[in-house]
């Protein structure tokens, strides 16, 4: 199976990763009715001794989700994949609720699960990478080669590769995954897409007059430099005494791309100011997603 994960994607949420979607952090402030998963029994399986999948069941009881029977049933299939049971199918699956009035509502989960075969890691294979060399991507990996695939070791491993290659200027960076079974065993395929290398273009700073000449003063990164995606949160860490007080990376920074030149123009807004900032959103594009298009 193929599926394609931009930077951008990548930093967003936690990853896909192959089949089904990597377990998030529940949130209790998302919309909808919410659920406290109460107690969960998972039956069905062959292998797995009861430590390990007291381990499973334990990292999700007590917790709050949305009210989506889907949801959790990845969530189940997210625990046996990080522990290495690539091929897992849940066969049944009931929520009973044990208090309709309660909010969230406390539930009892029922799965039967068929685990299938432990994999673990042949080899991992890079293609399409010019910027790094397959052996520092190699490197990035936590995950040694005979060792149990854990999908979460492999999400580590793809998110520091894609920041690695957005700190030297690849932010439209996309890795195609390609996951071969065989004997229980997994080698994984990565194509990457580098896309553009970008440069710096214009920082513009919206705020007093002072703080901003001073804050212009400091920063180092030159117009026509290779862009370090990075740059921006060190550069808001060390000068954070000179930021008003609430400020946000999320609201007060844009990074506009530019994808006719493959620069990066930076906007820090230290005030509030609506026309700037409307103006801002509307020039953010994801030129790696434009230029996909196109090939397509």
């Amino acid at each position: 199976m193929r599926r394609t994960l931009s930077f951008a994607a990548l930093l967003g949420f936690l990853l896909v990763l192959c089949f089904h979607s990597l377990a998030q952090t529940p949130n209790s402030s998302s919309a909808g009715h919410k659920i406290l998963i109460d107690s969960m029994v998972i039956s069905g399986t062959q292998a797995i001794d009861s430590s390990e999948l007291a381990e499973m069941t334990d990292a999700l009881s007590g917790s709050e989700f949305d009210d989506d029977p889907e949801e959790l049933q990845e969530r189940v299939r997210d625990q046996f994949q990080n522990h290495g049971y690539f091929q897992v199918e849940v066969e049944k699956f009931e929520m009973k609720v044990i208090d309709p009035l309660a909010s969230p509502k406390p539930v009892r989960v029922e799965a039967e699960v068929k685990e299938g075969p432990l994999c673990r890691l042949s080899n991992i294979e890079f293609t399409g990478n010019h910027a790094l060399s397959s052996e520092e991507l190699r490197g990035m990996f936590p995950l040694k080669t005979g060792e149990v695939f854990k999908k979460a070791k492999i999400a580590g491993g793809l998110q520091t590769m894609m920041k690695a290659l957005a700190s030297r200027g690849f932010l439209d960076a996309a890795a195609v995954l390609e996951p071969t079974l065989a004997a229980g065993s997994v080698r994984l395929g990565i194509a990457l897409e580098e896309g553009h290398q970008y440069r710096m273009g214009k920082l513009e700073i919206v705020g007093p007059s002072e703080v901003a000449e001073k804050l212009q003063a400091r920063w180092e990164l030159e117009p026509g430099a290779i862009f370090d995606a990075s740059y921006i949160r060190n550069f808001l860490d060390s000068n954070n005494s000179l930021l008003p007080a609430g400020f946000v990376e999320s609201d007060g920074v844009r990074r506009l791309e530019n994808c006719g030149d493959s620069t990066v123009s930076i906007h820090l807004q230290l005030v509030p100011d609506a026309q700037h900032d409307a103006q801002g959103r509307a020039k953010q594009v994801d030129c790696g997603e434009t230029d996909r298009k196109k090939k397509s």
